[in-house]
């Protein structure tokens, strides 16, 4: 799921991201399944927008459709692309925010001074 959305909205280089899931222990169809699904949305973006701007050199209206529909399509994509990577990172914050307080430590435990008293009972 991380990777998915890692993916989605890259919040992290392409590389080092790529050298951080090989230090997991995913597996590589999980790796190559969020791989392959996460980046298709940004890919058909850049296909799409390249399609776009090669009508518009070519004077838009000759392929019949005017401008005005591409440049909907071009704000529809952006639009859809922000909320797209809003929700990803506000779910990869989430994610890291739940791994923290699952691993949280209670400093209620053990306050300094015992901590101390025992570290030096340690050193002796």
């Amino acid at each position: 799921k991380i990777i998915f959305l890692l993916r989605l909205a890259p919040l992290l280089p392409f590389a080092l991201s790529n050298y951080a899931y090989g230090l997991t222990k995913v597996a590589f169809q999980d790796y190559f399944l969020a791989t392959l699904t996460g980046c298709s949305p940004g890919t058909l973006a850049t296909v799409y927008f390249a399609t776009v701007a090669k009508s518009a050199s070519n004077g838009g209206e000759s392929a019949g459709t005017p401008w005005y529909v591409y440049a909907g399509g071009i704000a529809a994509t952006a639009l859809l692309l922000k909320l797209v990577t809003d929700v990803a990172k506000k779910a990869v914050a989430d994610s890291i925010e739940a791994e923290k307080t699952a691993c949280e430590i209670d400093e209620g435990y053990l306050n300094k001074a015992e901590v101390s008293r025992q570290m030096s009972d340690v050193t002796r």
